[in-house]
């Protein structure tokens, strides 16, 4: 009886001494006010804002030297506005660099810590390659990595992204492992970590609306999809957008028919698209919600337009009750709903090239897979 209690008090001081552990991680959105504030810092420590400004000495005397002003005021004039797109564009490759230098680190850390989709697990490896970053002298600050998500991000874009896209071709891979020794075991962690996760969410944590019966979906309470889409990029996310569409409009008034025309469709045309890739951006903020709309796929009964109606009202459900969306209006119909598959995951899966600022979802890759066989079935039956 002793022992156990022993190893009991054992394990709970042992679970305590993790748990302190975890708080005692300190990222910089600890420290700063925002990413903004960080962003400056950041700026402020770095060599090209510091070579700015010495720029400014002898900028200073040419011009008490100079007895023509013009000159000096035209290099002025470059150095003040071209100066902080020159001192941004270099401090984004020093960043590029300095991280492309470490990824047998990031690597290792990775394999060590195995963090999951969760951008929670990462916040040790974070912390981490912040301090061995700043000790090795590869960054010039503590502070890389503003949070947890940004050094997953990181994590996607450098390491395994490229390296999946590069599978099919051996070539490729055997250079990029030549390059990167410990690479293969963490992203073999990863995906075991992500497995566990998706298993985890398809049992334990699978959630089921309540109430669904009642629930309608945005095409019974709009007569048209316009009517929906107008209201939905009038509200705050697309405020200026389509404050924008609304000058445009009054800007046109004095163009013919034809090019005022073109030139609006044009325009709403960039909205649509706009707003497509805010819900798909909006979507991807966690991995858990990505998650659930495969899931809901996948385990969906009916088949053909019945099933993706039934899909889009959980789906509006749950978004809701996350406080993702604000309304349940997400998806406007079932239409909407397989379209939104469609282009933001099958689509991505099969061209494996991203699409602007969206993932790839490389680690999803399987679930993707088995959600569009899961569809292909039910319109066969």
């Amino acid at each position: 009886m002793k022992e156990n209690e022993l190893k009991n008090e054992k394990s709970v001081d042992v679970l305590s001494f993790k748990q302190l552990e975890s708080q005692k991680i300190v990222l910089p959105q600890d420290l700063f006010r925002s990413s903004f504030t960080w962003f400056c810092y950041e700026i402020y420590k770095s060599l090209a804002f510091r070579i700015w400004m010495l720029l400014w000495l002898p900028l200073s005397v040419w011009w008490k030297l100079s007895n023509n002003c013009i000159y000096p005021l035209i290099v002025s004039l470059l150095v003040l506005f071209l100066g902080p797109i020159f001192v941004l564009v270099i401090c984004g490759l020093s960043r590029k660099r300095s991280l492309s230098k470490q990824l047998i680190q990031f690597c290792k850390e990775v394999t060590e810590n195995t963090p999951s989709s969760d951008p929670h697990d990462w916040e040790v490896v974070a912390a981490n390659l912040n301090s061995y970053l700043y000790e090795n002298k590869a960054w010039n600050t503590k502070y890389f990595f503003f949070n947890a998500m940004v050094c997953q991000e990181a994590f996607r874009t450098t390491l395994l992204e490229p390296f999946s896209l590069k599978k099919d071709e051996a070539a490729k891979v055997k250079s990029f492992k030549d390059s990167v020794p410990y690479i293969e075991e963490a992203l073999g962690v990863y995906f075991r970590e992500v497995e566990k996760q998706w298993k985890l969410f398809n049992s334990e944590k699978s959630w089921s609306p309540v109430g669904l019966e009642d629930a309608k979906l945005p095409k019974e309470a709009y007569r048209f999809k316009l009517t929906w889409f107008l209201k939905r990029i009038s509200n705050i996310f697309m405020l200026i957008p389509f404050l924008n569409f609304l000058c445009c409009i009054y800007v046109s008034r004095g163009m013919c028919l034809l090019l005022r025309t073109f030139y609006l469709g044009w325009i709403l045309f960039m909205l649509v698209q706009g707003f497509q890739n805010m819900r798909m951006i909006v979507l991807s903020v966690k991995m858990e919600h990505k998650m659930q709309f495969l899931s809901t796929i996948i385990n969906e009964q009916e088949s053909g337009a019945n099933g993706w109606d039934e899909i889009a009202k959980k789906m509006n459900r749950y978004l809701f009750e996350k406080k993702v969306w604000k309304n349940e209006e997400f998806f406007f119909d079932g239409i909407d709903c397989e379209w939104f598959f469609s282009h933001f995951f099958y689509r991505v899966l099969s061209a494996k090239k991203s699409m602007r600022a969206l993932s790839l979802n490389v680690e999803l890759w399987p679930y993707i897979k088995e959600a569009q066989l899961s569809c292909s079935e039910e319109s066969l039956a």
